[in-house]
């Protein structure tokens, strides 16, 4: 054989090498809706799939603070951002999967390092890379308010970074202005789609013990105060990743209080819920 041959070999061999590559996973990612109020915390479903012919071990863990998935945003004006997170955690467990076997889950990009992902209007597409694999464009419309009063609300979020730091961390007693705005989301507009998201990072900040980083103070659970605002956010029509947060976080503090029963119908409640949701079951099959 001779040499311009065998290069060529090689380089047949490498195309094929890399081709089996991208074919080992395939991934795709979706949203519970296509149109977002300009605000609305953006929560992404990703599903990973072993499309190739041996078994691979994948993480598990979708979310963008576990380092391993990669989240590009491209802006109404063209521009393509990689999504920072607030923060990183350790890589979560690894799974391993069998021929078409998948793994899937969740990730809020509405807020990150650089403050909020979709802070105006219009279209947006988000990629998912994985190792040498990248989803096809998810297309996600954020749209205008429709009135005075839906502008207002906005403002209370966009125009200030920490409540989507508030939204991200689910509390955080030393964020002054955030408490500040989502009281007074809470006078003016309670019943506001917008203003049922920061209820839900309110409850769960009085759900647990917190200490603030500012005044040194530590103080208790409210679980009380934390039952009373899940309550109302129940028959709420958020979306479902919140939806299941909430039921979660109320049958918890239910059950510390020592209503078990109760507990446990909210989790049944729960599940009739997600039986209406048949596309988004395979996300939430810790209630299955």
């Amino acid at each position: 054989m001779n040499k311009i041959s065998f290069l060529i070999l090689l380089l047949i061999f490498g195309l094929l090498l890399s081709v089996m590559a991208q074919e080992q996973f395939k991934i795709s990612a979706m949203a519970e809706k296509n149109e977002y109020l300009l605000g609305e915390p953006v929560v992404v479903y990703v599903l990973i799939q072993n499309s190739g012919n041996k078994t691979v071990a994948v993480s598990a863990d979708i979310a963008p603070e576990r380092d391993m998935y990669i989240y590009y945003i491209t802006n109404p004006n063209g521009e393509t951002k990689r999504f920072a997170p607030v923060f990183v955690e350790e890589p979560g467990e690894m799974r391993t999967l069998r021929r078409n076997e998948s793994v899937g889950g969740s990730a809020r990009i509405f807020y990150g390092g650089n403050g909020y992902t979709f802070p105006k209007s219009g279209k947006y597409q988000v990629a998912v890379h994985y190792q040498d694999t990248k989803s096809p464009l998810l297309t996600i419309k954020i749209l205008e308010p429709r009135n005075e009063a839906e502008k207002e609300q906005v403002k209370h979020i966009l125009d200030h970074s920490e409540v989507g730091l508030f939204m991200m961390l689910e509390g955080g007693d030393e964020l002054s202005d955030a408490m500040a705005q989502i009281e007074s989301l809470n006078a003016n507009y309670p019943d506001a789609l917008l203003t049922a998201y920061v209820r839900y990072a309110l409850a769960k900040n009085y759900s647990v013990p917190a200490r603030n980083f500012v005044s040194k103070k530590p103080r208790d659970a409210n679980l009380p105060k934390s039952i009373e605002i899940l309550e109302t956010l129940k028959s709420k029509e958020i979306q479902l990743y919140y939806r299941s947060k909430v039921f979660n976080t109320l049958s918890s503090n239910l059950e510390k209080v020592g209503r078990k029963e109760d507990a446990q119908n909210v989790q049944r409640e729960f599940r009739k819920i997600l039986e209406t949701k048949e596309n988004m079951q395979q996300f939430f099959i810790e209630y299955k």
